[in-house]
């Protein structure tokens, strides 16, 4: 099968959707193609140039067609509307390809637009996704939007949704918040809409081997960072923002550290909490490292926490055998269930107080356990690749 993601933009080095399922879907024996733009992911924020362009490099980069993996990326060039991008000569890339299914990442995106329009042209199936979950979704976190806000959204999204999906086979929704936010928000026919968790590519996120040589490798991974044997370590990989708040993780520590436990924290990763985090007692801060070179990071903890909204790391994590703390608030509790536990958003004594339930030898033995186990059954790229080919085979038959 031919098999074409439409994605607005691309970095190489990164864990995200459309690095991992084409992947995934090559492995199998498909032939899978990526076309995004010639932007980098998160191209256009304010502190592209301090945060991402270290690890990333420029922001725009140059068109190209390239092997990776497996799969195919195509670099072509785009345009803005609204400061939301949409790809240039599109038609004549899929002309070009001449897929068999074709899947976005965006219940209602210019490039989803886009791709509905040639779906008449080509005659390809075509499925959609969604990814926006209740904790960054503007009307959910917006308790005062305005009714002409709300009109606005309906005849912007939700009309133009509801219209793109008369030409879609599926979309996948990764959470249930996103589920819900897909049809009574896009526009999605409740008929058409599956979950389909994000995932982990277990090539590379596996827990540590009981070998001799692995655990020497930990243990002199933790000295290079200056970790002593008996420290129990958190980790937190992603951007230092308020959106994220891995500073309220920093605070925990620091209040744990100076009450003399045993409790320190690493946080991989960049952006405007950096300063605040260095001056907390017990914190290590290292840059960005490329996705696959993360599970030498995740060996080191002992437990991962992500303070606030939702993040792939936090599967990837459970896939190295780390217990997990995330916030109460996030919806996709299948995450945490019985691999975790959650705490109150941006409430450092009560973080405090969950890091130092895993104290416990065989309460985090007990948590990493299940998680490792569910990864593989539910949450590995690999698995979700062929349930996602089986839709596909089925559509494509019709």
């Amino acid at each position: 099968m031919r098999i074409v993601f439409l994605s607005v933009w691309y970095s190489e080095n990164m864990g995200y959707i459309e690095n991992c399922l084409p992947k995934a879907l090559a492995k199998l024996g498909h032939d899978v193609h990526v076309v995004s733009s010639t932007a980098q992911v998160y191209f256009n924020d304010p502190n592209y140039d301090k945060v991402y362009e270290p690890y990333l490099g420029k922001n725009i980069v140059d068109k190209s067609v390239k092997v990776i993996d497996g799969y195919k990326l195509h670099r072509i060039s785009f345009g803005l509307i609204s400061n939301k991008i949409y790809l240039k000569k599109l038609k004549k890339k899929i002309k070009e390809i001449q897929p068999d299914v074709v899947q976005t990442f965006d219940a209602f995106s210019f490039t989803t637009l886009q791709a509905a329009y040639y779906k008449i042209l080509f005659r390809y199936k075509l499925f959609t996704a969604n990814h926006t979950v209740a904790s960054v979704f503007p009307l959910l976190q917006n308790k005062n939007a305005s009714l002409f806000q709300k009109l606005g959204f309906y005849f912007t999204r939700t009309i133009p949704g509801r219209i793109i999906s008369w030409t879609t086979s599926r979309c996948y929704p990764a959470t249930i918040d996103a589920l819900e936010i897909a049809v009574h928000y896009y526009g999605i026919p409740k008929d058409k809409a599956k979950l389909s968790c994000l995932g982990v590519d277990t090539d590379f996120f596996r827990p540590l081997n009981s070998t001799q040589d692995e655990i020497l490798f930990r243990e002199e991974s933790r000295q290079e960072l200056g970790f002593a044997e008996n420290d129990l370590v958190c980790i937190y990989t992603g951007r230092f923002t308020d959106g994220k708040n891995p500073l309220c993780l920093a605070k925990a520590i620091d209040k744990l550290s100076k009450s003399g436990e045993p409790f320190k924290a690493l946080f991989m990763g960049n952006g405007p909490q950096l300063h605040e985090i260095n001056n907390q007692m017990g914190c290590t801060v290292h840059k960005f490292v490329p996705y696959h070179e993360l599970p030498k990071y995740y060996a080191i903890a002992d437990i991962g926490v992500w303070p606030k909204q939702e993040s792939t790391s936090m599967i990837d994590a459970t896939a190295c055998g780390l217990p997990i703390i995330i916030s109460n608030l996030v919806q996709a509790t299948e995450r945490v269930e019985g691999n975790g536990l959650t705490y109150i958003e941006n409430d450092v004594d009560d973080l405090a107080d969950q890091i130092l339930l895993l104290k416990d030898v065989a309460l985090r033995k007990k948590l990493s356990k299940v998680g490792i186990e569910k990864i593989l059954n539910t949450f590995s790229w690999d698995k979700i690749a062929k349930d996602r080919i089986t839709d596909y085979t089925t559509f494509v038959k019709e």
